[in-house]
């Protein structure tokens, strides 16, 4: 009687507590990214009680994150690229990245103008900067994901999907004039569904530093200051992120006067003669690779603002992702209402 009881309770647990997923002792718990199918099992002999940010997993469709990228299916993990890009028989010149190198770069269009950048966190959600955003409306916005060359239609086998946007949230905090608190979400009419060209980038931890790394930043923009051409090939450019207290004295000393201070919501990035990002790069992301996953990366920053551009020793300022995971999350919950098969890419944290 009284084991009956407690398979009683169990099954009773099952019903009404379906977010606590109860696994069985061949299976184990893990991030749904970690899974390559999930597998809500329930046997009694043997259970494992899952958190409601993880999901019942048979061991052997755990994915081992160590393991190489090109054994990974396309969407399955957020931060994925594609290091030789997606055309062999493309050549590529100076900075230019590769053809869908860099999946989760998003061109923004304001009545069929480029204007900027943003980085796609899940298939329904963009994030760029607040700044480019300043006098235009959703109406008139929309997004260009698997982009590559702005100046053709022709990138097959994998053309550039486009979607319109439906929402702008802007920070409440936000300061034109100091670029604190710079960036905001994109809601788009419909989820971009995960493709080799077209994935998602992590976002960081919350309150994570960067300290001492090379990042990368991907996108358009002009070539040099006072350059008005835009480029329109995406371009890549590694940057060293520097550090606050060492920005901020480097700041001083230009333009911004010794009594500038910088805001608390950037990070640092550049002060290498000849490597920076120029105009009309605003909202691309800064994004590093992941300590344990070079083949993976995060999004540290938002492309802000800077003095000139390519000048030693005078950094950019970004928006300083890792600061906002708290205001970013809600907002990023609101869009996890979608099929099923594209949940496993929305996960935009690690």
């Amino acid at each position: 009687m009284p084991r009956m009881l407690s398979v009683l309770a169990v099954l009773w647990s099952c019903i009404f507590f379906s977010d606590a997923h109860i696994c069985a002792s061949s299976h184990q718990c893990v991030p749904r990214e970690n899974c390559r199918r999930e597998e809500p099992i329930f046997d009694l002999s043997s259970t494992i009680n899952c958190s409601d940010l993880e999901v019942c997993c048979k061991k052997s469709n755990v994915i081992d994150k160590k393991r190489s990228t090109p054994s990974l299916p396309p969407g399955s993990l957020c931060g994925m690229t594609n290091p030789n890009g997606l055309d062999e028989n493309r050549q590529v010149d100076g900075n230019q990245a590769r053809p869908g190198q860099f999946p989760w770069a998003m061109a923004l269009f304001s009545k069929g103008q480029y204007f900027g950048g943003g980085s796609l966190i899940t298939p329904g959600l963009v994030l760029t900067a607040a700044h480019i955003l300043v006098h235009k409306s959703s109406a008139h916005i929309k997004v260009r994901a698997g982009e590559w060359d702005l100046s053709s239609s022709s990138e097959l086998p994998y053309p550039p999907e486009e979607r319109q946007v439906t929402k702008i949230i802007i920070h409440e905090g936000f300061q034109f004039m100091t670029g604190a608190n710079n960036l905001a979400l994109l809601f788009l009419d419909s989820p971009f569904q995960i493709k080799p060209h077209i994935q998602t980038i992590c976002l960081p931890t919350s309150g994570e530093t960067f300290a001492g790394r090379r990042c990368l930043v991907a996108g358009w923009g002009q070539r040099s200051f006072g350059d008005d051409k835009l480029l329109p090939i995406q371009q890549q450019v590694e940057l060293p992120i520097v550090d606050g207290s060492r920005c901020q004295d480097q700041l001083r000393r230009t333009r911004m006067g010794w009594n500038y201070t910088l805001p608390d919501s950037l990070i640092c990035a550049g002060g290498e003669w000849g490597r920076d990002v120029c105009s009309q790069s605003g909202g691309s992301a800064l994004f590093c690779a992941l300590e344990n996953d070079p083949n993976r990366y995060e999004q540290s920053g938002i492309v802000n603002w800077g003095i000139k551009c390519g000048q030693e020793n005078v950094p950019g300022t970004y928006t300083h992702v890792s600061k906002f995971k708290e205001w970013i999350d809600p907002h990023w919950q609101q869009v996890l209402s979608v099929p099923g098969d594209l949940v496993a890419s929305m996960r935009g944290s690690l």
